[in-house]
């Protein structure tokens, strides 16, 4: 944290606020959210999954359809405010939201054209939850939260300290090394590139990489990595952003992947 945020007494409880989340997947629905390492509201790394009313899934998977490369962004309504807390203990379990298409870093976070106003969301299950601790330190090796249904996967960046990066990827395939319970469950798998320093641009690329479950190191697994669906350093998730922008374009190719 920055010298001024060190110094503020911090609040400890959150208040209800809004809850901007990135969605991934078709088959299941997963909520990705953006946390923020200096605001209490938002300190913690979260991913949902979740159910939408019928007419705003639908929408959603047209448009999704017709824009494949963009990231889809669910917000709570201003009118519909909660804290992470109330939802990973089951005392919010359904809320309005906007869905929109696109993302942006601009004055701390822009989301794009909204094609669902008012749409319902049911949570069904917590998926991963981590509030930030200090003290835990952070992982040598890039590291990344992999879940997913059985049809699909995905992976979630490992956010650890300030500074750090979110990163957001849907695999091209399910891999078959992992049983389907254990991906609806989420495992941490562990890349050989290290997590210093935090780059500008998405750290892996497509291609296939081996992998460690859970860092043991003769679990080495194949993993196939796809293009990124969301990879930034701003929206308010660092102090002070290391990029100034924050934003790299999905599917940056990395010199350690093998087609």
């Amino acid at each position: 944290m920055n010298s001024t945020a060190a110094t503020t007494a911090w609040p400890i409880v959150d208040t209800p606020n809004t809850h901007g989340m990135f969605m991934l997947g078709t088959s299941t629905l997963y909520l990705c959210h953006m946390p923020m390492f200096t605001k209490e509201d938002h300190h913690y790394q979260l991913t949902l999954q979740v159910s939408l009313d019928a007419a705003s899934m639908a929408t959603y998977l047209a448009d999704k359809a017709q824009n494949p490369t963009q990231a889809y962004n669910l917000t709570n309504l201003d009118s519909d405010p909660f804290t992470l807390p109330d939802v990973v203990s089951g005392r919010v379990t359904r809320y309005a939201a906007a869905i929109s298409r696109g993302y942006s870093n601009a004055g701390g976070g822009t989301p794009g054209p909204v094609i669902v106003a008012n749409a319902s969301v049911t949570v069904d299950r917590v998926v991963y939850f981590r509030a930030f601790d200090q003290n835990i330190p952070r992982p040598a090796n890039l590291s990344y939260i992999l879940f997913g249904d059985g049809q699909e996967a995905h992976l979630d960046h490992y956010i650890a300290a300030d500074p750090d990066f979110q990163h957001l990827l849907t695999l091209p395939a399910v891999p078959g090394w992992l049983s389907t319970p254990q991906l609806q469950a989420g495992v941490l798998v562990c890349f050989a590139q290290p997590s210093l320093p935090i780059g500008c641009t998405p750290p892996l690329g497509e291609g296939s990489y081996t992998v460690q479950f859970q860092g043991i190191a003769s679990a080495s697994v194949p993993l196939q990595v796809g293009a990124s669906v969301w990879y930034s350093t701003g929206n308010m998730l660092n102090s002070t952003d290391p990029c100034q922008g924050g934003m790299a374009m999905p599917g940056m190719a990395h010199a350690e992947a093998t087609p």
